[in-house]
């Protein structure tokens, strides 16, 4: 895997609670920018005939598009039901945004959840660790009520998984 002189600097590829994670090398504060999602973009249905694994890692552009990370830091982006990251579109790119302070050393987490709308069919058992677990992973809508309105409160939901 190759990362870019600025990832390599901020960030580090480690071993975490669920294989390996991205680290950081040092603090960051809420709403900086922690990195670009780079990829293959692809359609749902080329992401329909891909391995599991990589499927799995894959995340929603738009309504018709996903970037596929692999082999780029992206492919290495943990789950928590307790996140302290986002993924947030600016123009045409997708990054990931520190929502709270990541202070050095710490994983770089998102909800899962946050980036399945209504019309994927993916979920998985959660493993995460946090206090705040909730067992599943699933679409967006599938969250309590509570847990949506505080998401879309702080704006950690992109507006494209909103609309579908």
């Amino acid at each position: 895997m190759h990362l870019t002189p600025k990832e390599n600097r901020d960030l580090v590829i480690s071993k975490s609670r669920n294989g390996r994670g991205i680290f950081t090398r040092r603090n960051f504060a809420p709403q900086e920018v922690v990195f670009k999602i780079t990829g293959t973009m692809m359609t749902c249905n080329e992401e329909d005939d891909m391995d599991e694994e990589t499927r799995a890692n894959t995340y929603r552009y738009d309504e018709q598009f996903y970037i596929s990370p692999k082999e780029r830091i992206g492919d290495f982006l943990n789950h928590s039901c307790d996140p302290n990251a986002k993924v947030v579109k600016r123009g045409k790119s997708l990054f990931i945004e520190a929502i709270k302070s990541i202070p050095k050393g710490k994983e770089v987490f998102i909800d899962y959840s946050t980036i399945i709308a209504s019309d994927d069919s993916w979920k998985m058992n959660c493993n995460c660790g946090s206090k705040r677990c909730r067992m599943i992973i699933g679409m967006f809508k599938s969250l309590p009520k509570e847990i949506r309105e505080k998401y879309i409160s702080f704006d950690i939901v992109p507006s494209y998984i909103l609309e579908l």
